[in-house]
């Protein structure tokens, strides 16, 4: 989940009532991100974590149906280091701000899938010991990753699938990358590895369905491919992600959480890592 979104609405308790049936029917017939309901006496609350963008336009409907009500929204995006407010008063926007600070919390995601669904490429990082650390996976090989230095200037370095040493690196300097294979292999010290262990781990289990898995474990991932025409592969996305998620591009889908000044890493990841994969 990308950004956690609280919505309150304040006014008189009778509106509140009423307020509240209404919303609820247009989140319904919207059929968007769940959401949990934490109303007190005070007013009505509205808790969503969501993947897009915040779900203004039932709030904003029924507050041009109530306009004596203040509807609220407090957002805030820890992967890309911002927050905002925002007030909304008969169905107009009446107040906002947005803040930025230090990125934090979520790992960073970029997924990408072809037109007929197959994985492309798909990658986490957080920011540890001052140095990019990460997983990233295709539809038939992945590997953690540490990146150092800046878009320009960096090295990459790569595991062989999840082995506990670095394999491969990649030196970056003014746009050329030269390639080493590592030998011998570098260990990847314990704490690190238990960072990298589980970024791997949160990105497949929100992300990915794996070929090999038990049936009984992906029967419905596997009637879901079968009913939309996917081909199955050994690493896959899940259909909910593909279907609901991802936005279309050209050639395929996507969804990234990167900022301007980190979209140099999942290019460099598909410059060099996924070019030499195959």
């Amino acid at each position: 989940m990308n950004l956690n979104a609280t919505i309150t609405i304040k006014g008189d308790p009778g509106l509140l009532r009423e307020y509240r049936g209404h919303v609820n029917r247009l989140l319904e017939e919207e059929g968007g991100d769940s959401y949990r309901e934490l109303h007190s006496a005070e007013g009505l609350e509205y808790e969503f974590k969501l993947r897009g963008g915040i779900p203004f336009p039932p709030f904003v409907s029924a507050s041009q149906a109530f306009p004596d009500l203040t509807v609220e929204v407090q957002w805030n995006d820890a992967a890309l280091g911002k927050s905002g407010r925002a007030v909304i008063k008969n169905g107009v926007l009446a107040e906002q701000a947005v803040q930025s600070h230090a990125p934090g919390g979520a790992a960073l995601q970029d997924v990408r899938a072809d037109a007929d669904g197959g994985l492309r490429l798909a990658l986490a990082c957080e920011r540890w010991r001052e140095l990019w650390h990460g997983y990233v996976i295709a539809r038939d090989q992945h590997a953690f990753f540490r990146v150092a230095g800046s878009a320009g200037s960096c090295e990459l370095s790569s595991s062989d699938g999840v082995d506990a040493e670095w394999a491969e690196r990649w030196t970056v300097s003014s746009g050329d990358a030269t390639y080493a294979e590592l030998v011998p292999r570098e260990p990847i010290a314990d704490d690190e590895l238990r960072e990298l262990d589980r970024l791997a781990q949160e990105l497949t289990r929100e992300w990915i369905w794996f070929d090999e898995s038990e049936p009984a474990e992906t029967a419905v991932e596997r009637a879901r491919f079968e009913a939309y025409g996917y081909p199955v592969r050994a690493a896959n996305l899940r259909s909910e992600k593909l279907r609901k998620v991802l936005r279309p591009e050209e050639g395929g889908f996507a969804l990234g959480s990167f900022a301007e000044g980190t979209r140099w890493i999942p290019d460099l990841l598909r410059r060099c890592w996924l070019r030499r994969a195959k």
